[in-house]
């Protein structure tokens, strides 16, 4: 008898391994993915504004996955939030086709220096009031910023871009940068 109730319980101990390791073969659901699609209008001229926005509704329609949840912002002369988080791909879209191009001054290549300190901080500004209003929400949340750049022309805008790293690190946010312009190298000398 006691050969049997050791049959037994060695029986329900595999059972019960077999069924632990069925349960974590299964896949996962998958994790929704918290995402900021940030357009820098400024810096772009009207084709790099077209570029970048066809390739926003490109991502959302073939590679963002129905739990992704996505908003748009915008910068101009100030921040605007076109759509909150949403896992609505309709309601992405139809922010995203809502951005009209427009002349944006297009980064100018060097209008002086004192000129770029400012609009270098203008453009950490804004993009730290993005990551303040994304601090609401707890989740990692990842930002893409298109633009034709950051110009940085020495340590003048260090403050600024200081205060931008601090408040993106405290709302747990990563930004990735997208330069509208592509792939560009500068010819050799």
């Amino acid at each position: 008898m006691p050969v049997m109730k050791l049959t037994r319980l060695i029986l329900s101990l595999t059972t019960l391994s077999l069924a632990a390791h069925a349960q974590a073969q299964l896949p996962a659901a998958p994790q929704p993915r918290m995402l900021c699609m940030f357009f820098d209008l400024n810096t772009m001229d009207a084709a790099a504004q077209s570029m970048a926005i066809d390739s926003a509704i490109q991502f959302v329609q073939q590679q963002a996955t129905p739990v992704d949840r996505i908003s748009v912002m915008t910068y101009t002369s100030q921040l605007n939030l076109l759509q909150d988080f949403t896992d609505s791909h309709d309601g992405i879209l139809a922010a995203l086709r809502a951005i009209m191009p427009t002349a944006g001054n297009g980064a100018p290549a060097n209008p002086g220096t004192e000129f770029n300190i400012f609009t270098t901080d203008r453009q950490l500004a804004a993009i730290q009031a993005a990551v303040n209003l994304l601090a609401a929400f707890p989740e990692k949340k990842a930002m893409i910023y298109f633009s034709n750049s950051i110009a940085r022309p020495g340590i003048d805008n260090q403050a600024q871009l200081r205060a931008t790293t601090n408040a993106a690190i405290r709302a747990n946010v990563s930004i990735y940068s997208v330069d509208s312009r592509g792939l560009v190298a500068a010819p050799p000398r």
